[in-house]
């Protein structure tokens, strides 16, 4: 930047500060006076515009004559005003409004508008006159001009306005007098602002917008006076006042307000009953419970749901029984919606209810009662649970072990490994397996939670150390996974076949040694077919090297005999964009029963390839393999796409 256009810069930023605080600045005056000259001299309008808008942090009464000649000229109407709006002094609003009667179009317009910026109260009769002008702009600009001034006068002006307004300019205009009413009622003069709102809820007609909030004014600013105003709006036919209604009252504290909505429930359609359930809910008043707690036993079942749901929004203990009530109504909906609600009511109150249940109740709501424990996440009932677990009741004990799952830490894995160690039922094991899982999933340890599963390995029932075997993959770690390596080995089939599984289910790449090695193992049949695919799936994995990824392929080529594993086959080396894996591709060219699998794995693979570094190297390979593809293939799609790589490398 040059020195001179720093020096201005900062000569404007320092004069604008002074300007700000109300110092007069030598430096501005000389500034202000250079750029008035540029307004009256011959500058062309870009120069102008740029002054007027320099100007703006600095202008004085100085400045007012010759920006406000500058308000009949189309092209600078806009500059000027914005250099005008910020001049402090009567002088700039007798400017403005001495221009009224000479313009017309936009640029008047924009002068009503800064007028209405300025919110000048001694242009409230011209402006006034202006809403009956003929330009629908014009008129429209005034009626929101005398909304920004917001006095009693403007007020008036645009109230009688309203009685013969058109259609075109109806929303303007009832966009002024709203803004008047929000401005009288600001500076409290109450009885003025509700004389507007009134003025606008009684215009039938009005959009949907200003009747809504029209009656939200004239009940706010009644206060508890405009409470029968609710009860008119709630119980009339025009849904726009029911719903506007409703959100008002959300926002007006108090007992006698609740006591009103209550008082209206009795009288509504199911439709309104529901809309005032919910704002009694939003509201949050405890005096609202017991009507809403009559609303969740009887009636209609959509109003009794609603009722259901805001019982919670409220709290209280009140609400508690009834709510445990309905868990078990007989209406499937009605009991879920009582669940869900209590299961999010606020407050120690529902916690004891729900341990009551737990201890005291029937098989059935012991059940309820432990789900209600784990949504609540009431940590505090694990002793409980972990005693239903021990229950005669198969359903209690499933249910108990489920939800310690779900809320168990470390701490409870002893208690789980102990009931482990004592259950032969399938179910039981299966539901303590789940439990031990999920903890394991939860810890941030894998070696820590893998520590007491392996502490009870060795004396174990097959049942249970096929259930740990199981539940170690979940745990993970080093010596998890050692574990179930010694357990491959064990001579029991149960066993066995767990640590099988668990190897097949290793979330780690380390497994894959010992599948490959399972895959050539002298076992049984079908222990190699595991032990081929698990390997084939890492084999696939593309956070493994693709190097390192092929040369599994290879390792484990001359295993693939099924239908099946020849596809896992294709599968991983098609993603494999390596020399070498075309030639692993093409010999199942020949295979009829996976030649369409071969035939896009080939071609996925040369597409790849073909772009590579070493494309011109494996040309041949390339070129070869997919005239072939070409050849043997009944995709037409697929054979174009091979002989399109044929010709790029020939």
């Amino acid at each position: 930047m040059s020195n001179s256009r720093f020096n201005l810069t900062l000569g404007l930023l320092l004069a604008g500060v002074l300007v700000a605080v109300g110092q007069p600045s030598p430096l501005a005056e000389q500034q202000e006076a250079k750029l008035i000259a540029i307004l009256k001299s011959d500058a062309p309008r870009k120069a102008k515009a740029d002054a007027c808008r320099e100007l703006s942090p600095i202008a004085t009464a100085a400045s007012v004559p010759v920006l406000a000649d500058l308000l009949s000229n189309p092209e600078l109407n806009h500059m000027a005003r914005y250099a005008l709006e910020t001049i402090p002094g009567p002088a700039v609003d007798d400017a403005l409004r001495a221009t009224l009667g000479k313009l017309n179009g936009r640029p008047l317009v924009g002068v009503i508008g800064s007028l209405g910026v300025r919110r000048d109260a001694q242009a409230v009769p011209p402006l006034s006159g202006l809403l009956r002008n003929t330009d629908p702009d014009v008129a429209q600009a005034a009626a929101r001009a005398l909304g920004s001034i917001g006095n009693s006068a403007a007020a008036k002006a645009l109230s009688e306005a309203l009685a013969d307004v058109s259609a075109a300019n109806q929303v303007a205009f009832c966009e002024g007098l709203f803004r008047c009413a929000e401005s009288l009622a600001a500076k409290g003069e109450h009885q003025a602002a509700m004389t507007s709102y009134d003025r606008l809820r009684g215009l039938s007609a009005a959009p949907q917008q200003v009747r809504a909030g029209a009656l939200r004014g004239a009940v706010l600013t009644r206060g508890n006076d405009g409470i029968p105003l609710l009860g008119e709006a709630i119980r009339s036919d025009d849904y726009v006042l029911v719903a506007a209604a409703a959100l008002t009252a959300m926002e007006m504290p108090g007992a006698s307000v609740t006591k009103a909505l209550v008082d209206e429930l009795g009288r509504l359609s199911a439709d309104k009953q529901i809309l005032l359930i919910q704002t009694l809910g939003k509201r949050g008043d405890a005096g609202a419970l017991p009507a809403l707690m009559a609303h969740a036993r009887d009636g209609v079942k959509a109003v009794r749901l609603a009722a259901i749901r805001a019982l919670p929004e409220i709290g209280g203990a009140p609400a508690v029984p009834a709510l445990t009530d309905l868990l078990f109504n007989a209406d499937p909906q009605i009991a879920e919606t009582a669940k869900s609600s209590l299961a999010g009511f606020p407050g120690a109150e529902a916690d004891s209810a729900i341990l009551q249940l737990l201890t005291r109740g029937t098989s059935a709501q012991r059940v309820v009662a432990m789900e209600l424990v784990s949504r609540r996440r009431m940590s505090e009932a694990i002793p409980q649970l972990r005693q239903a677990a021990s229950d005669s009741d198969v359903n209690i004990r499933t249910a108990a072990l489920k939800r310690l799952g779900e809320l168990a830490g470390a701490a409870e894995m002893p208690a789980l490994l102990d009931l482990l160690a004592k259950s032969t039922n399938p179910q039981d094991l299966a539901a303590i397996e789940e439990a031990l899982g999920a903890v394991c999933a939860r810890a941030a340890d894998s070696d820590a939670s893998a520590t007491p599963l392996l502490a009870r390995l060795a004396t174990a029932k097959p049942p249970q150390k096929a259930v740990l075997l199981r539940v170690l993959v979940i745990a993970g770690g080093g010596q998890a996974l050692d574990a179930v390596r010694s357990a491959v080995k064990d001579s029991n089939p149960e066993i066995r076949s767990a640590a099988i599984d668990a190897l097949n289910s290793w979330t780690t790449a380390d497994a894959a040694p010992d599948l490959v090695a399972l895959a050539k193992s002298p076992g049984s049949s079908a222990e190699k077919q595991l032990g081929l695919r698990g390997y084939l799936r890492w084999a696939a994995d593309n956070e493994i090297p693709p190097r390192r990824r092929l040369e599994m392929c290879r390792e484990v080529a001359g295993l693939v005999e099924r239908p099946e594993e020849k596809r896992m086959f294709l599968a991983a080396l098609g993603g494999i964009n390596q020399a070498g894996s075309l030639s692993l591709i093409l010999p199942f060219l020949d295979d009829k029963d996976i030649r369409a699998e071969a035939c896009v794995a080939a071609v996925n693979v040369a597409e790849k390839m073909a772009q590579g570094r070493n494309a011109a190297k494996l040309a041949p390979e390339l070129v070869a393999g997919l005239e072939k593809v070409a050849q043997v293939t009944t995709n037409a799609e697929l054979a174009k796409r091979a002989r399109a790589v044929v010709a790029a490398n020939q």
